[in-house]
């Protein structure tokens, strides 16, 4: 009676209470967990658990879920390497430092074959290496593969309506990249940049973040209904004696004048194009001067260039700065680029101040010292009596006249 008892209690314990339910499922063999769950502890990298030790679809599943999942306390307690602006999981961090690595070439490569299942930080990461990675060129020649350009076409949508997750920091960053690519990629650039603008407007900016979306602005010619956001930035930069000012590397300090340079046009029909220039603009001009001439040999002579045509767009004559960049610019004319150079004689003669190489002034003149003195020149000796060769008629008298 005992036996028969127990042996009952065990099969109405089964699943269902059905006698022939003996089989376990991959779940329930390898672990609690199913197919699609993120991994239970996070470690900074991606660890499949159950199912997904031997299914591949569970696997792809179970990644797919743990680089979509916001970061954990833990993942955030360690700096990512990329300041995002939202969310990033260590999956998506192990593909942006993957990306990071690759040539612009390789980097399309890799779209092409995983880029549908990227999420919007690593396609923008993508996106970045491609920009940063390439001449114009090349980019040309990448924008016509379907998969870059349905990159491209991804990052727009972005840019026009970004995600809650989406911060300033990878909205600046995708119109960076989207500013360097043909014109024929971006549409109208006012409106892809509208919402980024917002966003500088509205809150607190980082100084790299905010120069790179001028920038953008700038270079795509939609910075000049944002004006206001430039002097805001012009301001933070010059308050205080240029403490935020401090935070800008050289690369960005002439970023930032080249989009006052353009924020600055005066341009409506019917008028004469003139420069209007504010007063913040002429002390944030003046630091970046300064800083130049502080370190006029570590500065790229590229950089020297663009700083002397966007002094010549606003009209402003710095002559010191001029005379500081001349030696670098003249001693590296190889390097630069016909239209560039001829650019740069245009600024430098427009304001009259020579380009030319540093002058090496008066030589030191010799002290004549006693016996030591120029002596006249000898007179020229004799050669015996001059003889010159006279013409031989050929014939030996020639009839002028008619005898008579």
């Amino acid at each position: 009676t005992t036996t028969t008892t127990t042996t009952t209690t065990t099969i109405n314990n089964r699943p269902h209470g059905n006698p022939t339910a003996m089989k376990r499922s991959a779940e329930q063999a390898f672990g609690d967990q199913g197919a699609g769950a993120a991994p239970s502890a996070p470690t900074g990298f991606f660890q499949p658990n159950g199912a997904a030790m031997l299914d591949p679809k569970a696997y792809f599943a179970q990644w797919q879920a743990s680089a979509q999942a916001p970061t954990s306390s833990a993942s955030a307690a360690a700096p990512p390497p990329l300041s995002a602006g939202g969310s990033t999981s260590s999956g998506s961090v192990e593909i942006i430092q993957q990306l990071q690595k690759l040539s612009a070439v390789r980097c399309a490569a890799l779209v092409k074959e995983k880029g549908n299942n990227f999420t919007n930080a690593v396609a923008i990461e993508a996106l970045h290496t491609m920009a940063l990675k390439s001449s114009y060129k090349l980019r040309e020649e990448l924008v016509k593969q379907p998969h870059v350009r349905r990159l491209c076409q991804r990052i727009l949508e972005i840019l026009k309506r970004p995600p809650p997750t989406i911060g300033l920091p990878l909205l600046s960053k995708a119109a960076w990249c989207m500013s360097r690519f043909p014109d024929d990629v971006r549409g109208d650039s006012a409106q892809m940049l509208a919402p980024a603008a917002k966003h500088l407007e509205h809150g607190p900016f980082d100084s790299e973040v905010a120069v790179k979306l001028l920038w953008s602005m700038a270079r795509t010619d939609a910075v000049l209904p944002h004006k206001h956001l430039v002097s805001r930035v012009v301001g933070e930069m010059v308050k205080e004696k240029g403490k935020r000012f401090a935070e800008l590397s050289m690369q960005s300090a002439v970023d930032l004048l080249f989009a006052v340079s353009r924020a600055r046009q005066h341009v409506h029909k019917g008028d004469h194009p003139t420069v209007h220039v504010e007063e913040n603009d002429e002390i944030l001009f003046d630091m970046v001067g300064k800083r130049v001439m502080d370190s006029i040999d570590e500065v790229p002579v590229q950089t020297l260039c663009d700083l002397v045509c966007i002094h010549n767009e606003c009209g402003l004559r710095k002559e010191p700065l001029f005379k500081a960049m001349c030696p670098r610019i003249v001693a590296n004319t190889k390097d630069i680029q016909e239209k560039t150079m001829a650019k740069v004689i245009k600024a430098y003669t427009r304001f009259m101040i020579p380009l030319r190489a540093e002058q090496q002034g008066f030589r030191t003149v010799a002290i004549v010292a006693k016996g030591d003195f120029q002596r006249p020149s000898d007179k020229p000796k004799r050669t015996g009596k001059v003889t010159f060769d006279k013409p031989q008629a050929l014939f030996p008298k020639t009839q002028v006249h008619a005898r008579a």
